[in-house]
């Protein structure tokens, strides 16, 4: 083989490669077929202004306290007005109400339940079986 044809496969060969990478950069990523999973300790959604709506957060362990899984739905003044915890020891639900003063809170702490509701004018009552 002459000098020239092997110089001529080389540039052929490099001509390939070169528009093989071309395309790879122009063509659009797409979404894998199979069910991915997202893993992370934590994810914020927010809206177009940038202000974080929603949470879900793993906090770690404290003193006297276990690691929690707590998951916020957050009105757009920055009031987490839903929230869901979880832990190895208890467990709740929260709803607050626009004003900040108005909430019900549903509650299991190992043995003990109970149900709070409190009204902007200070009514409040707790339900425990």
């Amino acid at each position: 083989m002459g000098r020239e044809a092997v110089l001529g496969a080389l540039t052929a060969i490099n001509l390939v490669l070169l528009a093989g990478m071309g395309l790879m950069q122009i063509l659009p990523a797409k979404a894998q077929d199979g069910t991915g999973m997202l893993r992370g300790s934590g994810l914020q959604i927010v809206d177009s202004q940038g202000r974080v709506r929603s949470s879900i957060s793993v906090l770690p362990a404290k003193a006297g306290e276990a690691e929690t899984v707590l998951f916020r739905l957050i009105a757009e003044n920055g009031q987490p007005s839903v929230k869901i915890s979880a832990s190895t020891a208890s467990a709740g639900l929260s709803f607050v109400g626009g004003d900040d003063a108005s909430y019900i809170l549903l509650e299991a702490d190992g043995p003990e339940t109970r149900l709070e509701m409190v009204e902007p004018e200070g009514r409040k009552e707790v339900i425990e079986p």
